[in-house]
Formats: C-alpha cells, sequence, structure tokens
C-alpha cells in the first residue's frame, strides 16, 4: 500500500512537471502579446494592426505615443530603444515586430530626409546586439525602399523621369533613353540629384545588411516594402536587386518584398495569425479587368495580379478557384458591379473587395450599394494605394476566417467580434466617409479659414471635422446598429456604436475615427 502511495506521488509529481514544461513552452498557456514598433504613429500603422490583431485572439503592445514619431518630429530613439528592451523581456511575447524606419530614422517621413541617417551606423549596431541576445524568438523585421517623389518639390518631376530612366536602361540598355538621362543630369544641381540617389544606395545597403542578419539566424523574417513608385523607377530597380541578393544567398523563403508600405503591419499580424494556427487560407480572385497581369494602376510597380497573389501568398495564403475566401478586384471597369456582388455574396464564402477604382478614396457608387446590402458580410478596403486597398482586405478577411473557424479561445471572442466590427465601421467611415466625402469640404473650410492643409490648427480642424463628419457617421452608424453578426456558430447582435472622430497630425490626409462598440447581452 505504501509504494502505491509512492508511486502515485511520483506519478503525480512527473504529471506537474510535464505541464509545467509545457507552460514555459508556451503550449499550455500561449503567449498572448505581439511587440509592434509601427512604421509610424498613425492609425492605418497603429490602431488598424491593433484591432486586426484582436481578431486572432492576440495582443498588440505598442510603444509610449511620446517615444513615437509625430508627422514630421522624428521619433525619440533613446525612449523607444529602452521600451523595446524592456517589453521583449516579458514571458508572454508571441513575437517582435520592428519597423526599421520607424527605428532608424523615426518613422517613414523621417526616413526620406538623408539627414535622418546620420546615426544610421550606431543604430543599427545597438539593433544587432539587441537581435542577438533575443536569438531564438520569432522576429520579423520590415523595411520600405523610399518612395520614387522625393521630398522636395523643386525639381520633383526630373527626379521621377531621372528614376523611371535609370531603371528602364538597366534593364533594357535603349541608347535614345541614356542620351535623354544624360540631358536631365545635366539640369539638375549635382546636390539635389546626389542626395536622391543616395537616399536610395543607403537603403539598399542597409536592407543587404539585414539579408545577411537574416541569413544568420537573428531574424526570422524580413520584410521590404516598394513605397509609392511607378512602372521603372530606381526603387523597383533596388527591389530587384535585394531580390537577387536573398536568392544568393539561399534564404529567398526568408526574405519577402511587397508593393506597398503602410498595408505591411496589417499583413504581417495576419501572416503571424495563419502560422499560429496553421492555417492556409485559399483565395478566388476576381478581377473585371481581361488582363490583371497587363493592369498598371497608379503609384504601383508592378501588374495588378502580381500584387494580389505576391500578398496572398505572402500572409500564407494560396490561390483556388475554390477557395472560401473570395477576392474581388474593383477597378471600375464592370457597369454591373451590384449583379457581381448579389452573384457573389450568397455563396457562404467570405466575401471581400479590393475598391481600387480610384487613389485616397473609396468609389462612392460602390459604397452605397454595399450598404444597401450587408456591410459585415462584405469585407472592404478602398484607401490610399492599390497595394493598401489590396493588403488591408486580404489580412482582415484571412483573420476572418480564423474567427469562423473559431480557432480562438473562447475568453477572446467578444474583443474579437467587437475589434472586427470595428475595423469594418472604420473603412467605410474613413475610406468612404471622410477621404471620398468630407475631406474635400474640409480643404475647401482650411483655405476660407488661411489654413495650409499640410499645417493645420489641431484642434479648431478636429472641432470642424466633428461637425461635417456627423450626418455622415449617424447614417453609417444606422447600417450597423440591430445587425446580427456571424461569426461561426455564435451570433450576436450590434446594440450601438459611439464614434469619436479628429485629425492625429495637423494635416487633413488622414483622420482618427475610435469606434466603441456595445453589443445585447447574451441569452
Amino acid at each position: 500500500m505504501r509504494k502505491r502511495v509512492i508511486l502515485f506521488i511520483i506519478l503525480l509529481f512527473t504529471i506537474f512537471l510535464f505541464l509545467f514544461s509545457l507552460y514555459q513552452k508556451n503550449l499550455i498557456f500561449p503567449s498572448k502579446d505581439i511587440v509592434f514598433v509601427p512604421l509610424d504613429s498613425r492609425p492605418v500603422n497603429t490602431q488598424n494592426v491593433l484591432l486586426l490583431t484582436n481578431m486572432w485572439g492576440k495582443n498588440l503592445i505598442l510603444p509610449p505615443s511620446d517615444s513615437l514619431d509625430y508627422y514630421k518630429k522624428p521619433a525619440n530613439f533613446q525612449k523607444l530603444y529602452s521600451w523595446l528592451k524592456t517589453s521583449v523581456s516579458h514571458k508572454r511575447n508571441y513575437a517582435i515586430v520592428i519597423s526599421l524606419q520607424q527605428y532608424l530614422n523615426g518613422g517613414l517621413i523621417a526616413s526620406r530626409q538623408l539627414e535622418n541617417y546620420t546615426q544610421y551606423k550606431e543604430k543599427l549596431d545597438l539593433l544587432y546586439s539587441f537581435l542577438k541576445e533575443n536569438k531564438g524568438k520569432n522576429v520579423i523585421i520590415f523595411s520600405v525602399i523610399p518612395r520614387v517623389t522625393p521630398s522636395k518639390e523643386e525639381y520633383s518631376d526630373k527626379l521621377k523621369r531621372f528614376s523611371y530612366l535609370t531603371d528602364k536602361i538597366d534593364l533594357f540598355h535603349i541608347p535614345d533613353d541614356i542620351k535623354e538621362k544624360e540631358k536631365i543630369v545635366s539640369s539638375i544641381p549635382h546636390q539635389i540629384l546626389d542626395e536622391y540617389i543616395n537616399l536610395f544606395e543607403i537603403n539598399e545597403k542597409i536592407n543587404k545588411a539585414l539579408i545577411d542578419w537574416t541569413k544568420k539566424g537573428i531574424i526570422t523574417t524580413f520584410v521590404i516594402g516598394i513605397d509609392d513608385t511607378q512602372d521603372y523607377s530606381i526603387s523597383n530597380m533596388v527591389a530587384r536587386r535585394l531580390q537577387e541578393y536573398a536568392e544568393e544567398q539561399g534564404i529567398s523563403d526568408r526574405v519577402y518584398i511587397l508593393h506597398g508600405a503602410d498595408e505591411i503591419g496589417m499583413e504581417i499580424t495576419a501572416k503571424l495569425a495563419n502560422q499560429y494556427y496553421r492555417q492556409s487560407p485559399a483565395f478566388k480572385v476576381i478581377y473585371d479587368v481581361e488582363n490583371p497581369e497587363k493592369t498598371f494602376l497608379p503609384y504601383e510597380g508592378a501588374d495588378l495580379k502580381k500584387i494580389v497573389e505576391e500578398k496572398i501568398k505572402f500572409i500564407g495564403g494560396k490561390i483556388d478557384k475554390n477557395g472560401d475566401c473570395l477576392l474581388y478586384i474593383h477597378t471600375r471597369q464592370n457597369p454591373g458591379i451590384k449583379r457581381e456582388v448579389e452573384k457573389y455574396k450568397n455563396n457562404g464564402q467570405i466575401f471581400g473587395i479590393a475598391d481600387v477604382a480610384y487613389t485616397n478614396r473609396a468609389d462612392k457608387e460602390l459604397v452605397e450599394i454595399l450598404l444597401n446590402l450587408d456591410p459585415l458580410k462584405i469585407l472592404y478596403s478602398g484607401w490610399n494605394t492599390p497595394s493598401n486597398s489590396i493588403g488591408a482586405v486580404i489580412s482582415e478577411m484571412s483573420l476572418k476566417r480564423i474567427m469562423d473557424k473559431e480557432l480562438i479561445s473562447f475568453s477572446q471572442m467578444e474583443k474579437a467580434i467587437k475589434s472586427f466590427i470595428a475595423f469594418s465601421f472604420i473603412r467605410y467611415a474613413d475610406d468612404f466617409a471622410y477621404q471620398a466625402v468630407v475631406r474635400n469640404e474640409m480643404y475647401k473650410w482650411a483655405k476660407l479659414n488661411n489654413m495650409s492643409v499640410y499645417d493645420i490648427e489641431l484642434q479648431t480642424a478636429s472641432k470642424e471635422l466633428a461637425v461635417k463628419m456627423g450626418p455622415i457617421l449617424e447614417k453609417l452608424k444606422q447600417k450597423y446598429i440591430g445587425r446580427e453578426v456571424k461569426i461561426g456558430r455564435a451570433r450576436v447582435k450590434i446594440k450601438n456604436i459611439e464614434v469619436k472622430v479628429k485629425y492625429p497630425w495637423n494635416r487633413m490626409f488622414e483622420i482618427e475615427i475610435s469606434p466603441e462598440i456595445t453589443l445585447y447581452n447574451k441569452r
């Protein structure tokens, strides 16, 4: 009898040790946090990524606002680095995601100025040491190749043409292009041209160094975005060289080059979610153009088909004509869009629309059709550039699929549902209500008040914004309130949405929309 008791105690102790080891490895109580250094402090790079991360049951841990950039003011490097060092020491972290431009230059806008690279070597040394200390952790770093348009408006057209010809000559060596380039070079002051070229050269050098670090294993995944560009540009040329370099190093499966910039944070959280739950969402893609592989849209350096497929592949998805995610690419070439939406939305698939008909705003005619249906059954994105819109809706669709499969824990489901509703509301309120309707009204108001749209008086402008957005937000809220939300087997109804709106920076290009979702109590 005594031996049995001893054996039983030993067995219990063994089980305890086993369970404790699983806990230590995050197998029973999985880590719930993503440490995230954003590209900049705008809502698309912070709030939107946070909501999408909530949709798969994780928490996005962001740096304090006083350590981040603010419009033209670069981030506070010392505060940011100190926060990063402290945050990664926690056991609950599932991944560490770092924007190189925020870390190195102080944000996306700051990265467009050569003066914000003065201490880049010292900062890279610190980053290398940090990564070595955290080797073995899931670390994703994302970098952005500079946009083709220079920050200084003077000589902008000539520099863009210089960029176009430089890339084209690199590919085709056409004599007439070489002659034209020589003329353009002679018409641009040396200092201005040198600064423009140096920005790309230093960016390429830094990105190559991080490809080397990825090969060494201190970076798990390295993502390189191509900011606003054109069909031929130095940006494309640099991206091509970096792709070739990654292939030479034998790590092209861990180095991704994507078109776009502001949506990359959203794509990264979707990729992490699919890795975590071992999912590979299948997308059936429908284009309203006959030849998407020959369709080039503004601000993009690749054809429409390539951009869509690279983003689906990056998040861990695949193209499949029988896919459970149906992605419709709307370029405004199809006058029968209403029939198309009605045709596909009831197929039981997750239905999403990437609205790339215009840049920096939604197609008003399309959105009016969607809002008369059910905005929660049609995932939508139509903001800024085509890459931004495509990447955002692909990410949301992928995460909605995870929710529908009920893969996240029960305790996280209500938060996930509210975040899904909030993200949906933000897209229609921002992309449609502000960008397509109210923004021009605010531009006129700014002009009447002798205010530059790029340098507004924040409180005054935000107050006027709330007034002008009020009526359209009320109409939008009525499209949501009372709606039943279906997530897997769960059914909940929206009781109310309270919305606050303001300008996040002292310019009028973007707004911050904060919806607070209230659901009816479960019965």
